[in-house]
């Protein structure tokens, strides 16, 4: 599910080697660096950007930076890694607190920065692995580093990074475990709080209060009224939810790094939101999950699924999806649909989504986080 991102990362922005320890990162390393091997590949190039794209550098050294701007990571096949940000040598100290890498270098060009680095290491004319340049670097860096590597082959490698995140360590798990409660702890605190006000705006402060006391480092709510036509979970307004009315809250966070995801229906009261009877919507989504078992073919599941739904339902998935991996994004694989491809396989975290007509609120949507294990799906945030 897409949402905007914040302007500025406010919010908690640690590394605690308890929760996810260097012998963590140093086994992400090896793995990338037996793939790399497989692939002839000398040095990888791994780049991310702002708040919702910095999964791959982050996999690989815990670190983002708290402005739209770009991160990228270098790891040889042999040797010292090196991280590299865009911004000032003033943010060097705060950058190492967050990240096990020793070669930390800011830099106002990433790609001029990682040239230079590249003769240094004596690789601009070996082979180079590009995971995530193509698709987020800016395009006048990204030309200038293949001009300047014109005797270098390069080969993209997003698939390299993107098959290692797809599925989750048990310290992984245990974030996103971390998250999930604050993501059903705040989805609870709406349904048990009186609100001074039922502008959006102030129940989203109230819903950003509540995440950040559990530990949230990331929050990001979109809101939905199905009364109106044509309605759209979007960001908050200057408005107020009107007495007696369906209210769809999508609710993702993050914490230290990896997100959750909730989405729930309520109807608005003078100052509360109570939750409706949703018994039926809640039974086609408990049947959804039944087919999702390790080895089940995707696109089996989400065409059993979606021949279950009204066509107002099929209609809200078509828009929204049924889902997708989460984990360090928001959005990674596998992505759940009719044409999707693979199986389920144990360690794949996901979120569902369920969209239907009702006649007390109009549309109803209901959404979780869930995990891939052997016996099953294990749910994260019911």
């Amino acid at each position: 599910m897409e949402t905007m991102q914040p302007a500025l990362k406010n919010g908690r922005n640690v590394w605690d080697p308890i929760n996810m320890p260097i012998g963590e990162f140093q086994g992400r390393l090896r793995s990338v660096r037996e793939k790399m091997k497989a692939r002839d590949i000398d040095m990888l190039l791994a780049y991310g950007h702002a708040f919702n794209e910095y999964g791959n550098p982050c996999y690989l050294s815990n670190y983002v930076i708290r402005l739209p701007r770009g991160v990228l990571v270098a790891i040889p096949r042999e040797g010292e890694e090196a991280l590299f940000f865009e911004g000032a040598a003033r943010g060097l100290p705060s950058a190492k607190m967050i990240t096990w890498i020793e070669d930390v270098r800011p830099c106002p060009d990433i790609s001029r920065a990682c040239t230079k680095y590249l003769k240094e290491k004596g690789i601009e004319k070996g082979t180079i692995g590009f995971a995530g340049l193509k698709r987020l670097m800016p395009h006048d860096q990204l030309k200038y580093l293949k001009d300047t590597l014109i005797q270098t082959r390069i080969i993209e490698a997003d698939d390299l990074m993107q098959d290692l995140r797809r599925i989750k360590s048990n310290k992984e798990m245990d974030q996103i475990r971390r998250a999930s409660w604050i993501v059903k702890n705040t989805l609870q605190f709406i349904s048990e709080t009186s609100f001074s006000s039922m502008n959006e705006r102030v129940v989203e402060a109230m819903l950003f209060k509540e995440a950040r006391l559990d530990g949230a480092e990331d929050i990001r709510v979109l809101f939905g009224k199905p009364h109106k036509t044509p309605w759209s979970l979007r960001p908050s307004e200057d408005a107020t939810f009107e007495p007696g009315r369906g209210v769809i809250i999508l609710l993702a966070v993050a914490y230290e790094r990896y997100w959750s995801e909730g989405i729930r229906t309520y109807i608005a009261g003078e100052n509360v939101f109570t939750l409706p009877d949703l018994e039926g919507t809640e039974g086609i989504y408990r049947q959804l999950t039944e087919c999702m078992k390790p080895g089940e073919s995707i696109a089996h599941c989400c065409r059993e699924a979606m021949s279950k739904l009204p066509k107002e339902g099929r209609d809200l998935l078509e828009e929204y999806g049924m889902g997708q991996g989460i984990g360090l994004s928001m959005k990674e694989g596998p992505l759940l649909g009719r044409n999707a491809t693979g199986d389920f396989e144990e360690g794949v975290c996901f979120t569902l989504r369920l969209g239907v007509g009702e006649e007390t609120v109009g549309s109803a949507m209901i959404g979780n986080t869930f995990y891939v294990t052997n016996a099953g799906i294990e749910s994260l945030t019911i």
